[in-house]
């Protein structure tokens, strides 16, 4: 008699003093057919400034990113790390990890858990992206409706995550300190040495609207800074694109 597969975990990373996100948590939770957990997320906000400098290092990777983190951008690229760890930590195959202004549609979510388990061979790190922010790639598996894409420009936004353990350790030894924002570093595959493969189609819905807007906000900023963001952003994300194309092209 053959065995049913151990089943992964879920991580959902919640900010607990973001109460307009609790119900969401509730609902994800409920909605998944997984064992799943809450993991206090890492508030930015109350880091001394040594925890800061310990972990967050400007300008150490090329190309430079144009502009300083937030505090809550640095407990968001905290947050993970410590999701990352527990998959490590815990000793599982693979997790996945969410966001807490990430919906699933039940049904289809179900279908995915179990592509992502029969091509496990293809994989150690899944983005799920939020609905509408799906990349074009080309399939390195395919099952039924399902694909998992490698994709032909660096996609956007950690909002869900299938991470394996190896994956984890990859990320965990590559990332501290970091000077970017997590989605954005995880872009850059040749540093972290891990592919990011896209699964599609996506159950994942972006609720953050819903649940009362990003809990990684910018002060205001005046004028001068704000069109030295719309100006220098562009040029960044050019170069990561070319950067992240030529290492797709590169021979493995």
């Amino acid at each position: 008699m053959s065995q049913r597969p151990v089943l992964p975990k879920a991580f959902i990373l919640h900010l607990e003093r973001a109460t307009g996100r609790t119900a969401a948590v509730a609902n994800l939770r409920k909605a998944l057919p997984i064992e799943s957990k809450a993991l206090p997320a890492v508030d930015g906000a109350q880091l001394s400034d040594a925890e800061v400098e310990a972990v967050y290092r400007r300008e150490r990777f090329a190309p430079r990113y144009p502009f300083g983190l937030g505090r809550a951008e640095i407990g968001a690229f905290l947050s993970h790390r410590a999701a990352w760890r527990r998959i490590v930590e815990d000793g599982l195959d693979f997790a996945f990890v969410f966001e807490d202004d990430a919906a699933v549609d039940s049904p289809l979510f179900a279908g995915l858990l179990e592509f992502v388990i029969a091509e496990r061979r293809a994989w150690e790190y899944v983005l799920l992206p939020a609905a509408g922010l799906e990349p074009a790639g080309d399939a390195v598996a395919r099952r039924g409706e399902f694909a998992l894409l490698r994709p032909r420009a660096p996609p956007l936004r950690a909002i869900a995550q299938v991470v394996s353990r190896v994956a984890a350790e990859r990320l965990l030894a590559a990332t501290l300190p970091f000077d970017r924002p997590v989605d954005t570093l995880l872009q850059m595959t040749w540093v972290t040495g891990q592919t990011i493969l896209a699964a599609t189609p996506t159950p994942i819905r972006d609720v953050s609207r819903e649940s009362g807007g990003t809990t990684v906000q910018r002060k205001r900023l005046g004028l001068l800074q704000r069109l030295r963001h719309e100006a220098m952003r562009p040029i960044y994300r050019a170069r990561i694109q070319a950067l992240y194309r030529r290492h797709q092209a590169a021979p493995k």
